[in-house]
Formats: structure tokens, C-alpha cells, sequence
């Protein structure tokens, strides 16, 4: 009997020391995600709490960020508005749980989560909702008890980055993926004049309305919401986020978004307000993702949301919000020519320059190798997936801004490479998929210059990389 004590005191203490620890190292590194774009979370939240008179609480990921004027909507409703949403990879379910801290009677719930298979789900991402909680940890006594193992389980990671930033000088990012890019309301007001993505959409992440995406667990989970809503006297309604039309598999098939839309009828508990087909936009509203829309598209989407709640409300009153035409791109000026490693690749005409889709024989044996800015004349502006195949002594590789588009797994195979340098400021300017660094080592890193790394890091597109960034000496 001693010795089972003595090895269960033992085996208690070799599992406690290290979260011991990192709760040790996660305060002395004091607060690094607090200027970050999740930093934005703890605005959200007080304002939440704050607003006591019935409001309008918009729950949803970044679409509803980057998608909504919230002064406008708040000015044809007059009712004010929380604008909740922040970070898919957040989950859906976490918006959810955080919104119950504000909810009160006559409040008006717009649920508007992104049309994918992670936002329809109970999907639920530890680390992150750590970063986003960095700024008020009193939020976590709304995370509800099914998730505490997977907060605990996270808590490590989450030290150990907050750790890595300080000793890096902290995490201070600029441009539209800063905590000071939002609004008093929770929208991001950060200058969006027109789409940046290089084919108008971002191939790697397709958007399909179709039933499957939808698991049937969240669909359980939110309606126990919507009855936990309406017996606080508040009223939920189940919106569309704004969609990129050109990145919708059934855009033009109005017989299959119809059948996704009775779908929804038949599983929520609430009413769906809306014509699904008016949220699939032409693809000039839209920003750097196929859900995040520009300046233009805000309005609109503002515009279409204040008319389905005022349908809904029986509100005759027109909306009064002024429609901007699609604004178009400014024709870039690119420099043309050759450089010195333009031959060590192959190409495909691509959006108004080239994509590289493979490389030449002699590449396949080079251990270092820097991407072209230009060849046969032409701006080099992508790489498309498994471009590298074949090059098994490849050990690093350059990368320069001049490319606006990285897809998915463009290393696969490269089993010896151990650094991506990547040397660009602006993280939004390149569009990235969710396996980039599929088919690598674990051990290989994508190096970003010293002024670029918060950027990087911080960035809602990027940030999934973050684990596996370091700055260029």
C-alpha cells in the first residue's frame, strides 16, 4: 500500500509540474495577444455586457467583421449593436457561449457563422481561444465544462508562444489584423477599398452548400441556444454570411442552394431570415478572403441584413442605406523582364502573370533555390500546388512579395527542406490556403523579416503557420 502511495504521489507530481509551470511562464510573459486582431475579443465582450437596453448581438466568425457597418444598421433599427463576430477558428460554439454573458430580454440574435463544415460544427480550438482571452481570462467562466480538458490540454502551447513573443520583443501587428482595426462596435473599419485576392477569390477554400456540412451535433447545440435565448426574453434568427460567388461549388445550380436552404428550415429551431441567393455577392465586394468583404461590400451586406430584420420585425420603413457599384481593382504596372533563376522553373499563363506548376530537371538536385520575380516577360504571382515535387535535396527556398499566392502543399515531398524565407511585410497581400506546409518536415520553418513577423503571425490567414515561424537574422 506505501509503495502504490508513494508512486501515485509520484505519478501526481511528475503530471502537475508542467502545468505548474506554464501557468508560471504564461504570467510572466504578461499579456502578448492584446494588440493582436483576437486581442479585439475582450472589446467585444464588454461591450456585450455593457449595452443593457435590447440590442442587436450579431454572432458569427470574421465574415460579420469585415462584412458589416454596425452604425448604419444601428441607425435604421435604432437599437444598438454588438458585433460579435471575430475568428472561425475560434468556433462557432465559443461565440455562442461567450454571447450568453449579455443576453437580455427584447435583444434581437442574428446567427450568421461562415458556410463551412468547421463554423457548422462543435469545433473548438484550445490555443486560440486562449489568445483571444489573453486580455480578459474573467470570459473563461463562460466556456462551458465540456471544453475544459481541451483548454487544459492547450495551455502549454499557448504559454510556450506567449513565452517566444516576449522574448522576441512581443506581438505588435499592423494593418487590418490589429486589435485597433475594429470599431467601437466590433466591426473592422480598416481601409478595404477593393479586392486583393490575384484571381478575385481564394481557390484553396471552396464554399459548398450542401447539407453534410452541417453536423448534427451543432444543430443540437444551437438549438438548446435559441431556447436558452428565448427564455431570457431575447429572439434568435439564423442569417447568411456573405459569399464569394465565384468560390460557391453551386452558384448557378438554384435548385441545390434551395434544398441547403430547406435543410436549414428543417433542423433549426428558429427562423431563417433571408434569400440565400442575395449573400452569394459578386466577387468585386470582397477583400482578401471569400468571406471577408471590402468597404463597398460592407455597406451592402448592411444593407440586405437590415432589410431581412426589418421584413422580419414587419418594419415598413425603407432602408435608407445608399448600394455602392462593385469597385474594380487599379490595373497594376509590373515590371517586366528575366532574372537569374527564372529558368529553373515551369509556368502556366495565371491571372494577368504566371504560376509556377513545376520545375526543370537540374532543380530537382539544387539544396537551395530562390523563387523568380519575372520570366518570359511576365510577373511571377503564384505557386501552385506540388510545384516542387521531385526536388528531394531541396533544403531552402526564397520567396519574395511579388508572389500573391501560395496553394496548398506546394512542398510535398521535399523531405530534407528546413526553411521558407519569406521575405514580404504584408501578410493579407498573400493569399494561403490551410496545408501550405503539407509534405514537410516538422522541424521546417518559415523565416519572415523582423518588421513582417507580427504581420505574419497575427494574421487571420497565417496565424495557423505561427507555431512555425522565426525571424530572419
Amino acid at each position: 500500500m506505501k509503495n502504490f502511495a508513494l508512486k501515485f504521489i509520484a505519478g501526481l507530481t511528475a503530471v502537475s509540474i508542467p502545468f505548474i509551470l506554464a501557468i508560471i511562464i504564461a504570467v510572466s510573459s504578461g499579456q502578448q495577444f492584446g494588440n493582436t486582431f483576437l486581442g479585439a475579443m475582450s472589446d467585444k465582450y464588454q461591450r456585450l455586457t455593457d449595452t443593457g437596453e435590447p440590442k442587436i448581438i450579431i454572432i458569427s466568425g470574421s465574415s460579420s467583421a469585415f462584412g458589416l457597418r454596425s452604425d448604419l444598421l444601428e441607425q435604421e433599427l435604432d437599437m444598438p449593436v454588438v458585433n460579435m463576430g471575430l475568428y472561425a477558428e475560434l468556433g462557432t460554439k465559443f461565440m455562442l457561449d461567450i454571447s450568453c454573458a449579455g443576453i437580455k430580454k427584447g435583444d434581437i440574435i442574428i446567427v450568421a457563422p461562415e458556410t463551412d463544415a468547421q463554423t457548422l460544427s462543435l469545433h473548438f480550438n484550445a490555443e486560440t481561444a486562449w489568445q483571444a482571452l489573453d486580455g480578459d481570462l474573467s470570459i473563461l467562466r463562460y466556456i462551458k465544462s465540456e471544453n475544459y480538458g481541451a483548454l487544459a490540454g492547450g495551455f502549454w502551447d499557448y504559454a510556450v508562444s506567449k513565452l517566444r513573443y516576449s522574448r522576441l520583443g512581443g506581438l505588435n501587428p499592423e494593418g487590418v489584423y490589429s486589435r485597433s482595426s475594429f470599431s467601437e462596435y466590433g466591426d473592422i473599419i480598416y481601409p478595404r477599398p477593393y479586392n486583393i485576392m490575384l484571381r478575385n477569390y481564394n481557390p484553396n477554400h471552396a464554399i459548398n452548400l450542401d447539407p453534410s456540412i452541417i453536423s448534427a451535433d451543432f444543430a443540437e447545440y444551437l438549438n438548446k441556444f435559441i431556447k436558452f435565448a428565448e427564455s431570457k426574453g431575447a429572439s434568435v434568427y439564423f442569417n447568411f454570411p456573405p459569399m464569394n460567388r465565384l468560390a460557391v461549388s453551386q452558384y448557378g445550380d438554384n435548385e441545390a442552394v434551395f434544398d441547403f436552404y430547406k435543410y436549414l428550415v428543417q433542423i433549426f429551431d428558429c427562423e431563417i431570415i433571408g434569400n440565400i441567393q442575395a449573400y452569394v455577392m459578386d466577387e468585386r465586394y470582397f477583400y482578401d478572403s471569400n468571406y471577408h468583404l471590402n468597404d463597398s461590400g460592407a455597406l451592402i451586406r448592411t444593407a440586405l441584413l437590415a432589410e431581412d430584420i426589418k421584413r422580419t420585425l414587419n418594419i415598413t420603413a425603407p432602408v435608407l442605406i445608399e448600394l455602392p457599384p462593385p469597385p474594380e481593382r487599379p490595373v497594376s504596372e509590373f515590371m517586366t523582364g528575366d532574372d537569374a533563376y527564372s529558368h529553373y522553373f515551369l509556368y502556366e499563363d495565371y491571372a494577368g502573370g504566371l504560376i509556377i506548376v513545376g520545375v526543370a530537371d537540374e532543380t530537382k538536385s539544387m539544396s537551395e533555390i530562390s523563387v523568380p520575380r519575372f520570366a518570359d516577360g511576365k510577373p511571377v504571382v503564384a505557386i501552385r500546388e506540388k510545384a516542387f515535387a521531385g526536388c528531394d535535396m531541396l533544403e531552402s527556398v526564397i520567396i519574395y512579395d511579388n508572389i500573391a499566392q501560395l496553394d496548398d502543399r506546394i512542398f510535398d515531398g521535399c523531405g530534407l527542406l528546413e526553411s521558407i524565407i519569406l521575405i514580404a511585410v504584408n501578410a493579407n497581400m498573400i493569399t494561403v490556403g490551410e496545408d501550405l506546409l503539407g509534405g514537410t518536415p516538422e522541424s521546417c520553418k518559415i523565416y519572415l523579416p523582423r518588421e513582417g513577423f507580427a504581420n505574419f503571425a497575427a494574421d487571420y490567414s497565417w496565424n495557423r503557420y505561427a507555431g512555425r515561424m522565426d525571424i530572419l537574422n
